[in-house]
């Protein structure tokens, strides 16, 4: 009987650890309640003109860029992954307290010749996400990154390389069948010249999307995917409802700053 007792006393305690393990562990796996801005910028030029037609919203300068990542460092923003990113919303890996995204749209040459430096200098990370249909050319005198440039920055460890289509058409005016193999080919181009990839990022042309789109690209084995305006929080984080800012010309750190705070 005295041995009876025992045993069920044991059980007892056994239970008690158990679902204080369990409590602990969901703790632990409930996502904080952090703000996740992701920048968005586009080109970059030394010397800017007097007009520009998309009124200065996707361009920039280097020493603007510079700048910007001066201050979110001082301010103790912390650069992270898309990887990094997805990891954390997968329990893998810890958010740092503030962390922020660098992204750039289209591919063009001058992510490498002035901004890669910069990334460098400041050991920060950043993605990129291609145009495939237009690496290695000049367009309408804009020049876009070859495959040797992207294989050089992602072989850094700090630059990520992803799909931002093969054409770049607004996708909202075509069939769910056509953009699957627009996506599919952008990244059989991309994993052909880069590796293969375990992780994959899809940033949609003009932020066009229909939410048929969405789903069928999340099952096709897109990770995340980026279409939106506006600052994310990892609470209620969705990875296949990706929002961004986009940096127009000579937006000061201070002013993104001010921005993101002003965003709930």
């Amino acid at each position: 009987m005295k041995l009876k007792k025992i045993l069920i006393l044991v059980i007892i305690v056994i239970i008690i650890i158990g679902g204080v393990l369990v409590f602990y562990k969901f703790k632990e796996r409930k996502r904080t309640d952090v703000k996740i801005p992701v920048l968005l910028y586009h080109d970059f030029i030394k010397i800017l003109p007097d007009e520009d037609p998309d009124d200065f919203n996707y361009i920039n300068t280097p020493e603007s860029f510079e700048e910007n990542i001066q201050v979110l460092l001082e301010y103790g923003y912390r650069p992270i992954s898309m990887e990094e990113l997805n990891n954390a919303y997968n329990f893998k890996i810890k958010l740092p307290e503030k962390p922020i995204l660098i992204t750039f749209d289209d591919g063009y040459y001058s992510n490498y010749e002035y901004i890669y430096p910069i990334l460098k200098k400041y050991n920060v990370k950043a993605s990129i996400f291609i145009i495939t249909n237009k690496v290695g050319k000049e367009i309408d005198g804009k020049k876009y990154l070859g495959w040797d440039e992207c294989r050089e920055m992602q072989e850094s460890g700090l630059v990520e390389i992803f799909s931002h289509s093969k054409r770049h058409v607004f996708y909202d005016r075509l069939p769910v069948k056509e953009i699957l193999n627009d996506v599919k080919e952008s990244y059989e181009v991309i994993e052909e010249n880069l590796g293969k990839k375990k992780f994959k990022a899809f940033a949609y042309p003009y932020g066009a999307y229909t939410r048929e789109m969405v789903l069928a690209l999340k099952f096709s084995g897109i990770d995340m995917q980026i279409y939106d305006i506006g600052i994310n929080n990892f609470k209620n984080f969705d990875k296949d409802y990706i929002k961004r800012i986009n940096i127009p010309c000579e937006m000061t750190g201070k002013e993104i700053i001010e921005e993101i705070e002003k965003t709930n």
